[in-house]
């Protein structure tokens, strides 16, 4: 192979590098003008919010758009997972405990046995944890039998 070829292999390799380098900055301004929208919503949202029952805790915001978590001041990216389908069934239904049945069918359309629900709710309090939100972490309840729930009282 000739000088002349490797420097043009050379000058394309680095294009499309910088093609890619583009891409991936643009994709990271789009996620962190996403987040900043959740965080003044959240924000703006805080002056109103009622804490649920006697207990203090506020309902956590769930953003379709952003896929997030917004709760007190605090912002968790679960994307388009099953971490982010799962936490926004058991926020539907706050205070409630919702069936394993209920759970899979809604969740992972009836594909998968009870037991792959105890691995995403420990994976999402791992990752609410990581985002500063022991406290919501905490509230994903799995001691009834059979049962989740998002316990906010």
């Amino acid at each position: 192979m000739n000088s002349h070829t490797k420097s043009k292999q050379i000058r394309e390799a680095l294009a499309a590098l910088a093609a890619a380098h583009a891409h991936a900055v643009t994709e990271i301004e789009r996620a962190i003008d996403g987040l900043s929208y959740v965080l003044e919503a959240q924000e703006r949202s805080e002056d109103s919010a009622l804490p649920i029952g006697g207990g203090g805790r506020l309902r956590p915001g769930v953003d379709r758009q952003t896929l997030s978590i917004a709760w007190k001041s605090r912002t968790c990216f679960l994307g388009n997972t099953l971490l982010f389908l799962f936490f926004e069934r058991l926020a539907r239904s706050p205070n409630r405990y919702v069936p394993h049945e209920d759970l899979l069918e809604e969740v992972w359309g009836g594909d998968r046995k009870a037991s792959t629900i105890r691995g995403v709710a420990k994976r999402l309090r791992d990752r609410l944890q990581e985002a500063g939100m022991s406290q919501l972490a905490e509230a994903i309840d799995g001691s009834v039998t059979g049962h989740y729930g998002l316990k906010l009282v």
